[in-house]
């Protein structure tokens, strides 16, 4: 549910837009990217009506600035995006688009990859992989907070939930608890966000609590088990999702990666032997002498509807979905090439 402090927020951020801020545009399936570039931040659409290509967003984009990354640096946080210790800026291709915060003892590469699950004929997810750099002559320590202002469950008695449980009170998983995906969903979409999968960097903590309680908490949040996702009077029902990955050591010269998936709902989540999340990148560097970044993709597309083509063909049932969506993607390659 919004609450007076978003609703504020979200006029701001209207009037920003008005002073002429942009924003950078990345579509791929059916998945949307948008790259704020005055904010540093992104938001993610899912099209949920193919035929129509009607986008719905993941997760809340009235105001992208309510979901963040933060950096600690030896006890020191940093609101990526807001903090002017950290010059940023658009980088990457269409394929890899990332944001770059740099200041002058680390560099901070936020790259996004589109991925499809194992579930999905068409990519319906991305993995943000977040690259730390020691650019200094000391070792420091450094770990990544990542806010999700959720929304999709919020109007359900369980907000979330994982292959283990239903969420609809403070939640804490870590290594313990053995969860691999969580899941926020409304009639028309869920969002899936891995938690302890090979597609992911394992978080030290995931906690699901009300939006403004973890807006308003530098880093470490005092979680209450079972507590509900009011914060009287203003945010009712205000449920978010945040990672942790707490400080480790980096040497001078070094990195830390840490990896994490938004994807559509998969039954299998992420694991490996259901749904692997497919990297467009990686699929592309197989592909060798074929022209150049966009003839490769479109070669991948190919082949990737003709082996799901070859599939339904020998079950000899397709559903209407991959139906709609295969006739899209052949009908886009189409007009791109001047194909009648």
């Amino acid at each position: 549910m919004m609450n007076v402090k978003k609703i504020l927020c979200a006029v701001t951020f209207a009037a920003v837009l008005g002073s002429g801020a942009s924003a950078a545009e990345y579509v791929d399936g059916r998945i949307r990217l948008v790259l704020h570039e005055s904010t540093g931040r992104f938001s993610l659409y899912f099209m949920t009506d193919i035929a129509r290509e009607q986008y719905v967003p993941f997760f809340s984009a009235e105001d992208p600035r309510t979901s963040f990354v933060s950096l600690m640096v030896n006890d020191r946080i940093y609101r990526l995006g807001e903090s002017s210790y950290f010059r940023f800026h658009l980088a990457g291709t269409p394929s890899n688009p990332a944001f770059v915060f740099e200041s002058p003892f680390i560099k901070l590469t936020q790259e996004f990859t589109f991925i499809r699950t194992a579930g999905s004929a068409l990519t319906n997810g991305v993995r943000i992989t977040i690259s730390i750099v020691n650019k200094g002559e000391q070792q420091l320590n450094a770990g990544i907070r990542f806010l999700i202002d959720t929304h999709l469950g919020e109007g359900s008695a369980s907000h979330f939930f994982t292959e283990q449980r239903q969420i609809g009170s403070e939640t804490k998983l870590d290594s313990q608890t053995g969860d691999h995906y969580w899941v926020s969903k409304n009639d028309a979409l869920a969002l899936m966000g891995g938690v302890s999968d090979g597609a992911v960097s394992r978080p030290d903590e995931v906690i699901f609590g009300n939006w403004k309680r973890l807006n308003d908490t530098p880093w470490k949040y005092n979680y209450v088990s079972n507590r509900n996702f009011n914060l009287l009077p203003y945010s009712i029902g205000d449920s978010a999702v945040c990672y942790y990955f707490e400080p480790a050591a980096v040497k001078k010269g070094e990195t830390r990666i840490i990896s994490m998936v938004l994807a559509s709902e998969d039954e299998n989540g992420f694991l490996e032997g259901g749904a692997v999340p497919v990297d467009i990148s990686r699929l592309i560097r197989e592909v060798e002498n074929t022209g150049d970044d966009s003839l490769r993709a479109d070669i991948i597309t190919l082949r990737d509807l003709v082996t799901r083509i070859d599939e339904y063909i020998s079950t000899g049932i397709i559903p209407d979905d991959e139906l709609a969506a295969i006739v899209l993607v052949i009908n886009k390659l189409k007009s791109k090439y001047g194909l009648p």
